[in-house]
């Protein structure tokens, strides 16, 4: 009875101090974007592996070509085709102060479809960010504006749906907003995390990151290990996801609050994130963890340079010190957006501190703070890491290795992939040893785990190349001499079918950098599948000449400046 009391007082605890939070958007009156139930495989805030999400994904029975509606009254407000990103997406201004967004769509409603076509064709380009004019594309209440699709970088047929505030393009969460989401499941939390944050930090009698599996019964998670011995000053982490009725992909909680002895040290809500902060999820999750495990595990402690406004609630940064022969009640609770709940709740015993402290040595690397701006240089290269990269101050360390496999360059060793960053770093590496005939061919790559190269480009001025990347890990130099392929999608071994013309484009290093085809000799309207490297032209019939031969050129230039053509006919 009295657990269940304090589970009580917490619960009440933590509506009051999000109630504000959730009567800042009133509730508009917005239509399905569909014309069938809506079940979601991502939710707002879910975190992404560099973002949280900042929409709600509708699945669409697993096809393409599902038909999309305008939520509400307004005016296309944005166009914008990518073949990465959003790929083919759809922005609505409403009079009421929002901007509803449909993405990775596959086609427009046929009078938008024409509009932005025309404008493609004035452009001479696929990709295209365009902004009517407020009177130029009208749009009704439950209007058929578009199709759903897989464009862009999504990963299967969905509809990504938005709504953001239209003064400042902040997304919101879209289920505060009765879209008739179903969902009565509350979190499900797979672990906890303890965090030594300081050298005299002790986790269960060791200085090391520790990881402990959970039990539940009724929605309440316990320690399998009831036994948690902590001290001095640590953090905790938590791997918990949301689900929703009628699907079983994880989504993202919406709030998660940290109790220690009834006091609030940690707390977060999930309603808007701006596209200029959602960045910084590198340093709310456990990018080491994430980084060699795949697991998702938040932290309820932040850096110093964590700038996210999702915090509610921070005592000392969210850490809590623990001291010896005390005893705590901790409670981490967390909440969907329908208010569903689940608690972990534990006891910790307070220890001594670790008695072998030791201050740093240089044999730990060189000292970069997070606040201000950080070179390190030898004779074969230089790193420059901008203030306010770095999430938190660290030892950073460099060595070098034999060239892996078609490298012109020693392989570098900058620091440990488990670093995030928030900035770009800059590397310059010298060209002392490259041929003459190279070097306007060359790029930096990254080599991941499996030796597998991703190039990052660079800027060749004298005899050094320079770079930028948001990752530490092994770079070299990699000449790129080959051009791009280009291979026809033959079906019943012809160009055309299904009004369609395909290609595979690849590049193996640099990548492409662009690309153009040509009916005729007139510009044609090729579509570029960057995820799939398909180059595409759908006949249009209002440019291509019936019953007659026609003839095909295309252009492929990758990021050297290596140049692919293909020339053909066919009949239409």
């Amino acid at each position: 009875m009295q657990y269940k009391n304090w589970s009580l007082f917490f619960y009440l605890l933590l509506v009051c101090n999000f109630c504000l939070a959730q009567s800042v958007h009133d509730k508009a009156t917005f239509n399905s974007p569909v014309n069938f139930p809506i079940i979601l495989s991502g939710n707002y805030g879910e975190i992404r592996s560099s973002h949280f999400h900042a929409g709600i994904d509708i699945k669409t029975q697993g096809t393409i070509g599902k038909k999309v509606f305008a939520i509400s009254d307004g005016y296309v407000s944005r166009i914008k085709i990518s073949a990465f990103g959003y790929g083919k997406a759809l922005y609505i201004s409403h009079p009421d102060g929002y901007t509803s967004v449909y993405a990775h769509l596959d086609r427009y409603e046929k009078k938008i479809e024409n509009f932005i076509k025309e404008k493609q064709y004035n452009n001479n380009e696929f990709e295209i960010n365009f902004f009517p004019e407020e009177q130029e594309l009208l749009i009704k209440k439950g209007e058929l504006i578009a199709f759903s699709g897989n464009t862009g970088s999504s990963h299967g047929p969905h509809l990504h749906f938005e709504i953001r505030e239209t003064a400042n393009q902040v997304p919101i969460n879209p289920l505060l907003l009765d879209f008739d989401v179903k969902d009565n499941i509350p979190p499900v939390f797979r672990s906890i995390t303890f965090y030594p944050l300081s050298k005299r930090s002790l986790i269960n009698n060791k200085h090391k990151k520790t990881i402990i599996k959970l039990k539940s019964k009724n929605n309440i998670y316990s320690i399998v290990d009831s036994s948690i011995f902590l001290a001095d000053n640590i953090g905790f982490g938590v791997e918990v996801n949301d689900y929703l009725n009628n699907t079983r992909n994880k989504c993202g909680i919406y709030k998660l609050m940290v109790v220690v002895n009834k006091k609030i040290i940690y707390s977060h809500i999930i309603d808007n994130i701006s596209f200029a902060e959602t960045g910084y999820i590198k340093s709310h999750i456990d990018y080491e963890e994430k980084t060699k495990t795949k697991k998702t595990i938040q932290k309820t402690f932040i850096a110093p340079n964590n700038k996210l406004k999702i915090y509610r609630k921070l005592e000392n940064n969210g850490s809590y010190s623990f001291k010896k022969d005390s005893v705590y009640n901790v409670e981490i609770i967390a909440k969907d957006v329908y208010d569903n709940t689940s608690i972990l709740s534990f006891k910790a015993y307070g220890t001594k501190g670790n008695p072998k402290v030791t201050t740093a040595d240089s044999s730990e690397g060189t000292f970069m703070a997070w606040n201000t701006s950080n070179t390190f240089k030898n004779n074969d290269i230089k790193i420059v890491i901008p203030k306010k990269a770095l999430y938190d101050s660290f030892y950073f360390n460099y060595n070098v290795s034999p060239p892996v496999k078609n490298a012109i360059s020693k392989t570098h060793h900058i620091s440990s992939e488990t670093i995030p960053l928030h900035k770009h770093f800059f590397i310059t590496l010298k060209l002392d040893t490259i041929p003459l005939n190279y070097k306007n061919k060359v790029v930096i790559a990254g080599i991941d785990e499996k030796n597998k190269i991703h190039s990052i480009g660079g800027e060749v001025v004298n005899n050094n190349i320079t770079a930028k990347t948001k990752y530490f890990g092994k770079y070299a130099v990699f000449a790129d001499t080959v051009k791009p392929s280009i291979k026809p999608i033959l079906k019943n071994n012809k160009l055309l079918y299904s009004d369609k013309i395909k290609f595979k484009i690849k590049d193996e290093l640099s990548g492409i950098k662009s690309y153009n085809g040509y009916i005729d000799n007139e510009w044609a309207l090729f579509e570029y599948d960057a995820k799939n490297d398909i180059l595409f032209y759908i006949i249009d019939e209002n440019r291509i000449t019936k019953n007659k031969t026609h003839e095909i050129e295309l252009f492929v230039i990758d990021n050297t400046d290596n140049v692919s053509t293909f020339y053909s006919t066919f009949y239409w």
